[in-house]
């Protein structure tokens, strides 16, 4: 199985059907087995160190705007939508995050996170708004200590409220922590860049090396609606390994959802970012087409570091996620088209890090298979950006350094050759990276 899906990678081919997503899936989960990785987890507040308070703002300077003003950013072949904006050349603050988390008692810890983003169109009516990312009450159950030769720790834990997703660490990854100022393909087509919800969840955490559990969703997330036809829930688990200078990384999960009507709400849907352009000039008017039917989604992250001295260290990470679609496509005209998707994005990122200096570099694919039938299929289809005429495969590589200047500070350039359109483009970042804790109540902590 690892050998399979390994040739697949390599060739960057479809894999398709349920049968072979839930055994690739399996596949990854039994390998976890056999050569035991790490993976980092959600944050839970230690006990008797008080509230802890961190904070990060990231800002950037880009030579080239994705799109040109005016336009929508649509990658071929993908329904996009939630908070995957394009980014825009000069000046952007691309993240504003206040985390707050404090262990109440020996069983019970809350956490509430803010988040400021911003949003919009190019056409000048750009705004940010301020957004409760995280604000939950947690349990933690049949916690065992001081444990004799051969039991197992376990420690159980349950969470409900306004929730950041922990089946993958692809959307735990906040622009102040990850190497690259832009989010992958993944978060951005597959989940709309950021995802916050209502929900619960439980999950064995850190047990014996393992992480697994399960969360449901209300469905205010993209790629999911709310509503009595809408939701989403999923299922994943991970397994961690550190030996001497080597930690390793593997997990897998499970995301199905339903969607009612959905929209893109970047440009549509009741509260668009439609551009107007002033008089000589054009503005792409969006289309507002709509999806209903099921979506589900399976991925893999994986990781390996591999630390030769106390300054010097090099890894490699890879995320792989697969996307099913099976609904239609439908208009406010009644026109409607049915849709069958089966889409896939991969990313490597190898990456070198050595005193305050880190390089690193990621390459990128999407492919999309979307079969489209029904009288209005080529309208419809093409409107959506579902239909890829062209053949056009999305793909974007970057290289990035980050000079960590003090504990708290850091610098980062980047170099980004992107083919996610069918007309490529280079462009370059500058950026600074401030990221510490205002009240650390014993330490600090890096995230959710």
């Amino acid at each position: 199985m690892m050998l399979t899906l390994t040739g697949r990678l390599q060739t960057l081919g479809v894999v398709s059907g349920a049968n072979i997503l839930g055994l690739t899936f399996c596949g990854f989960i039994a390998a976890g087995l056999s050569y035991a990785p790490h993976v980092s987890a959600h944050f839970i507040p230690d006990e008797g160190v008080g509230t802890q308070v961190d904070a990060a703002v990231v800002a950037t300077w880009r030579s080239a705007s994705v799109v040109d003003q005016y336009e929508f950013w649509q990658i071929p072949g993908t329904l996009m939508g939630g908070d995957a904006y394009p980014v825009t050349s000069g000046l952007s603050v691309d993240e504003v995050t206040v985390k707050a988390a404090r262990r109440v008692d020996a069983n019970t810890f809350v956490k509430l996170g803010l988040g400021v983003h911003q949003s919009g169109s190019q056409s000048g009516d750009e705004h940010q708004s301020v957004a409760v990312e995280h604000a939950s009450l947690g349990f933690i159950c049949c916690e065992t200590k001081g444990l004799g030769v051969g039991e197992i720790a376990a420690e159980f834990v349950a969470e409900i409220g306004v929730l950041s997703a922990a089946f993958t660490p692809e959307l735990l990854s906040h622009r102040s922590t990850a190497s690259f100022s832009e989010p992958s393909l993944i978060a951005d087509v597959f989940f709309g860049r950021h995802f916050h919800d209502q929900g619960a969840r439980v999950w064995l955490h850190e047990t014996a090396g393992w992480s697994a559990g399960a969360e449901i969703w209300q469905g205010k997330a993209f790629p999911a609606t709310e509503g009595d036809d809408g939701g989403a829930w999923d299922v994943f688990a991970r397994y961690q390994f550190d030996r001497d200078k080597l930690n390793m990384t593997l997990g897998g999960w499970w995301y199905t959802a339903d969607a009612q009507s959905r929209a893109d709400h970047r440009y549509g849907g009741g509260h668009q970012h439609t551009p107007v352009a002033p008089p000589g000039e054009s503005a792409s008017q969006f289309p507002d087409i709509r999806y209903t039917g099921d979506v589900v989604l399976l991925g893999v992250d994986a990781s390996m570091a591999y630390q030769w001295t106390a300054a010097a260290s090099m890894g490699v990470q890879l995320s792989w996620a697969q996307l099913t679609m099976d609904g239609a496509l439908h208009d406010s005209g009644g026109r409607e088209a049915a849709l069958e998707a089966d889409q896939y994005a991969v990313w490597v990122q190898p990456y070198l890090k050595w005193q305050q200096h880190n390089l690193a570099v990621r390459v990128e694919r999407l492919v999309a298979d979307n079969r489209l039938s029904g009288a209005s299929a080529a309208t419809l289809g093409e409107s959506a950006g579902a239909l890829n005429v062209s053949g056009h495969t999305p793909q974007r590589a970057s290289l990035a350094w980050t000079y960590q200047w003090r504990p708290q500070t850091a610098f980062r350039t980047e170099w980004i050759q992107d083919e996610t359109l069918e007309d490529a483009q280079s462009r370059f970042t500058l950026g600074v990276i401030w990221h510490g804790s205002l009240l650390s109540g014993g330490h600090s902590h890096g995230g959710y």
